[in-house]
């Protein structure tokens, strides 16, 4: 089977399990929108971007890292205990860490409520045990996990925001962290046993080791949010509420279908593993890219339907709903500069040339971070979006550039 057939097989099956609880979130965000005010939906957006960035630390690489050195080795012995001892310890300093954030930074932003509560859900995620699953190749026992958390999310979410009818940033996220422990302790009692409390000088050690290896992960990983989320920042800073909480719209979808680009690359480095071609092939990559450009066509052929379709409960009127679509339209289009980048990426995190793709990533955040913000500061909002795809295509070009000049492409 040809390699980018596979990547897609295995990355189509990621996906799916992860498009269960990715397709409840995104019905249960209608009902959000629908409680919320149109101003503080676009706040709410800006505390999942602030907890989708504190997960990333909390990750500090570790699931990349794990993948592309351990492979199904890390779910066996005292690997497996090391691994998940690391991962704790990681997720608990990181909840302090999102405490202080939110005390300092978010002080009197409408978010800082739901922030405290939120870091709890640091220490109970529901992808907590993904890597596990992933790695172990156990395809039932992620797809029940996912399912339960699903099933879990659309109970929880539907009494609070239908029954309840909660309509308080900090109330919501309190439901979600409620949501996420059926998953979360399912987890547990695959993976947990009573040797996790073995800590020893090797546990140390292997912190120690992991820590420093992952630091290009973690560097590259939160370099990421310097993509398309600091559109949503400089919104929050420099936009009117409504600008805010219009290009939420479009971004959630975006990170939704940019999620699923994750699990594509994860698919790529199993299969890279398994094969002994160390060149890239240029047919396979624009194969894929293609395939990614027709299956993420309608977010910019019809981007008012899709936003109608998928967020069918939200309070839409004809200002909002014009500003959304001409985000998304813009936005689709970092799907493809990612699907043009993703066997690269994939290639450089085989070979282990870690410090080379974090320094990569951080260009392209940094160049983003500086044109997102000028077009925020200087010109109109609607041109956020545009500046907002600045780091795909800044990065898009380095890869292609460096993997030509080092003759590493085959056709």
């Amino acid at each position: 089977m040809p390699q980018f057939l596979r990547n897609i097989k295995i990355g189509v099956f990621i996906s799916f399990v992860n498009l269960l609880i990715q397709g409840i979130s995104f019905f249960v965000q209608n009902f959000v929108a629908q409680n919320l005010s149109t101003a503080n939906f676009g706040y709410f957006g800006i505390l999942q971007t602030d907890y989708s960035i504190f997960s990333a630390i909390a990750d500090f690489g570790m699931t990349t890292l794990i993948l592309a050195f351990f492979g199904d080795r890390a779910t066996k012995g005292s690997l497996f205990r090391n691994v998940l001892q690391l991962r704790l310890f990681s997720s608990i300093m990181t909840a302090l860490l999102m405490v202080t954030f939110a005390f300092t930074i978010r002080r009197h932003h409408p978010a800082f409520k739901g922030e405290l509560i939120l870091s709890l859900g640091l220490l109970f995620q529901h992808a907590f045990f993904d890597w596990y699953f992933i790695c172990g190749k156990f395809w039932k026992r992620l797809f029940i996990s996912k399912l339960l958390h699903t099933i879990s999310y659309a109970v929880v979410m539907g009494v609070a925001l239908l029954y309840l009818k909660l309509d308080k940033i900090e109330h919501i996220a309190l439901a979600m962290l409620i949501a996420a422990l059926p998953a979360f302790f399912f987890g547990v009692t695959q993976a947990f046993h009573a040797r996790l409390f073995r800590i020893t000088k090797r546990t140390f050690c292997f912190f120690y080791l992991m820590l420093k290896a992952g630091i290009p992960y973690a560097i590259a990983s939160l370099a990421s949010f310097a993509y398309l989320p600091v559109g949503l920042y400089v919104a929050d800073v420099f936009a009117s509420p409504e600008f805010l909480s219009a290009y939420n719209f479009a971004n959630k979808i975006i990170v939704l279908a940019s999620g699923f680009m994750v699990h594509f690359i994860s698919s790529s480095l199993i299969n890279l593993h398994q094969n002994k071609d160390h060149f890239l092939h240029i047919k396979d990559q624009l194969l894929f890219t293609l395939f990614i450009f027709t299956a993420s066509s309608p977010l910019w052929l019809f981007p008012k339907e899709v936003l109608q379709i998928l967020f069918f409960a939200a309070p839409w009127n004809d200002s909002i709903l014009a500003i959304s679509a001409d985000c998304l339209r813009i936005l689709s289009f970092s799907l493809t500069f990612q699907a043009l980048r993703m066997s690269l990426i994939s290639s450089l995190l085989k070979d282990k040339k870690t410090k080379l793709y974090g320094l990569f990533v951080c260009i392209g955040g940094v160049s983003n971070i500086i044109f997102c913000s000028f077009a925020g500061a200087f010109l109109a909002s609607t041109t956020i979006p545009i500046f907002a795809l600045t780091g795909d295509f800044v990065i898009t070009i380095i890869l292609w550039a460096y993997f030509f000049r080092n003759n590493l492409i085959r056709w």
